[in-house]
């Protein structure tokens, strides 16, 4: 019986060749055909079913109920990269265009969205990283002429929003693919677009930020806002073709526990994770970037609400004033007594400029005590562009131009025709020096406090490389300077501004320390904001090429003026060099009246025997002899 279902002859192999019952089988493979062959002789014996060509008319094709089924058919297993119940219907697999199938229709406008979408995401990458650079430019280097709106409140906030924005895109182009949907993606960039256009709400509802935030600050926010629109359209798009792949899912699925969402391979799913993740974190920045607009608003809300935007002759005001004809930007002007009399008996108006990371409204309290006891009969102060309550100035911006920017404001466009004495205190003495070197027919006399020297401005990159010589006593050893003196360090304070942006430091500083408003916008935590840290990185850009120029041409034209000079000695015991610098600004002017050493810190203002010592030296030097 065995030998009888093994042996075979020649025309039984000939036989079965030409029925065509062997798939894929060549007519001309001998051996194929005999091994079909001697399998279905023992079949016929026993009545099973016999395969023959009636049974499957097309080569290809099987009975599921026959052994002759292949391993892998349309049903076979899963590949064991899957993660999921799988069904090769509903993912959109590539085919050709000529074969005609299921879903057919679908899967080619499929395709024609994903080239589509790429292109318009290419593109609006493409502009991005131009306006990137070019605000980059604009705001900290040099400003484009062709940018005629430009925004008065320049801070870090537009180059967050641009990054975002094609962070947001490149995030929509790479996983651009409906076997990446995610039903949380696209709820987090409906909320992104609702929280930009909110910020951009809160920029509006106030005077002060409407007016100041021109037509670039406002398009910066829009095209934010469409950028995480655009995105969420992108996510609905797929959802709906991910619906045409399997009409099964409904509108009301959650797609994370829809058969759908579960039908992902591993590195799908690390990619779903990684783009989340990415506009998670996005999501959190927009939640402290939305909170500190708020605190920002509030607190601009409360510190403008007496200030006014046009020039008033009154004995007292608060006003900001234009810089210049083409009415570029604005400066905060705090005038106290008749700044606008002509009488020549009276005194002297005094001129106060702050100090580097402060305003008159922290630094100028010894002025202020005076003036309440009848000692100053008048005085102003005023906020340097960036910081306070005054406007950014486009860049590049020197202590020259500062001081052109002063004696427009003051003398044209607030009409306050001095004369001055002029104070300077810290950073300030140098703006002081400029400002009364191009004033000097409407300047009366100067103060410098514990003001810097020019040499102050120089970077010496190297030299700060390199630790400082603690134990040397060399007086010309600059590696060494106390902290009080805030050098400038532009990668410090571009990283602070960057940070500036979420305003951690502002909220901790009324949740925790109970800071008012004032505090923040000129007192002690300015140097959070980030419209100051722009200002002090302009500064920093322009203090070894054109400040310390402008402090130099000026030496000339201080030759006469009336000058005094007052000094901390606790600070010229830390480094000798300051020492050295202040005696230096002695010899400024011929005309100096005295060189005063005050007991107590750098912070003068917060000395009483300092602050009384100095208020002195400003009685004697404006004429007020009545109490000696």
């Amino acid at each position: 019986m065995a030998s009888k279902s093994i042996s075979t002859s020649n025309r039984s192999i000939k036989s079965s060749t030409k029925s065509g019952n062997i798939l894929g089988g060549d007519p001309s493979s001998g051996e194929a055909s005999a091994v079909k062959t001697s399998r279905s002789e023992p079949n016929k014996g026993h009545g099973d079913e016999q395969l023959s060509p009636k049974a499957n008319p097309l080569p290809g094709a099987f009975d599921h109920n026959s052994e002759n089924e292949p391993l892998l058919g349309a049903q076979g297993r899963p590949s064991h990269r899957t993660i999921g119940p799988t069904n090769s219907e509903n993912l959109p697999n590539d085919i050709d265009d000529r074969e005609p199938g299921r879903f057919y229709e679908a899967r080619r406008n499929y395709r024609i969205f994903v080239h589509d979408s790429r292109v318009i995401l290419n593109v609006l990458i493409i502009l991005n990283t131009i306006w990137l650079v070019t605000t980059f430019v604009s705001d900290f280097f040099f400003n484009m002429s062709f940018l005629h709106f430009s925004n008065r409140i320049t801070s870090f906030n537009d180059l967050s929003l641009i990054f975002i924005s094609i962070v947001a895109n490149s995030m929509n182009l790479w996983f651009n693919r409906v076997g990446l949907y995610s039903g949380l993606d696209q709820s987090l960039n409906i909320v992104l677009c609702i929280l930009t256009l909110f910020n951009l709400f809160l920029t509006y509802i106030l005077s002060y930020t409407r007016r100041r935030i021109g037509f670039i600050g406002t398009v910066t926010y829009l095209w934010a806002a469409l950028t995480f629109f655009v995105g969420a359209v992108l996510d609905w798009r797929l959802y709906t073709y991910m619906k045409g792949f399997n009409p099964s899912v409904d509108d009301e699925s959650d797609s994370s526990t829809s058969p759908i969402g579960s039908r992902h391979t591993i590195m799908e799913w690390i990619s779903i994770g990684f783009r989340n993740l990415v506009k998670f974190l996005i999501f959190i920045f927009f939640v402290l970037f939305t909170l500190n607009t708020l605190l920002f608003t509030i607190d601009i809300g409360r510190v403008t609400h007496g200030v006014k935007d046009v020039s008033t002759e009154a004995a007292s005001y608060d006003a900001f004033h234009w810089v210049d004809p083409e009415h570029t930007y604005q400066i905060h002007i705090s005038c106290y007594g008749d700044v606008f009399s002509k009488d020549k008996d009276l005194q002297p108006i005094v001129l106060y400029e702050h100090g580097s990371i402060d305003t008159g409204f922290l630094s100028a309290t010894w002025i202020q005590e005076l003036y309440h006891l009848n000692r100053v009969q008048r005085y102003c102060t005023y906020d340097r562009p960036g910081y306070g309550l005054s406007d950014s100035a486009p860049a590049p911006i020197s202590i020259a131009m500062v001081a052109d920017a002063v004696t427009y404001a003051l003398t044209k466009d607030a009409k306050i025709k001095g004369p001055f004495t002029t104070v300077g205190y810290d950073l300030g003495g140098l703006f002081t020096q400029v400002f009364t070197a191009k004033n000097v027919d409407k300047v009366d006399s100067m103060l410098l406090v514990e003001s810097w020297h020019e040499d102050i401005l120089l970077k010496n990159y190297l030299q700060r490389l390199l630790p400082p010589d603690r134990d040397s006593k060399d007086p010309d050893d600059m590696s060494n300077l106390p902290p009080e003196i805030q050098r400038h360090n532009g990668f410090r304070i571009w990283w602070d501004g960057l940070w500036s942006t979420v305003g951690i430091k502002l909220q901790t500083s009324w949740l925790l320390a109970h800071h008012g408003s004032k505090e923040r916008l000129l007192g002690r935590d300015m140097k959070y904001q980030g419209k100051f840290l722009r200002g002090k990185f302009l500064e920093s850009v322009t203090s070894s090429l054109l400040s310390y120029k402008d402090v130099l041409n000026s030496k000339e034209k201080l030759h006469d003026v009336k000058t005094s000079v007052a000094s901390a000695n606790e600070l010229i015991k830390k480094s000798p060099q300051w020492g050295n610098w202040q005696r230096e600004l002695t010899k400024v002017s011929v005309n100096t009246q005295e060189w005063k050493i005050l007991t107590g810190g750098h912070e003068v203002y917060k000395f009483g025997t300092a602050k009384q010592e100095l208020q002195d030296v400003l009685l004697r030097l404006i004429g007020d002899k009545d109490r000696y």
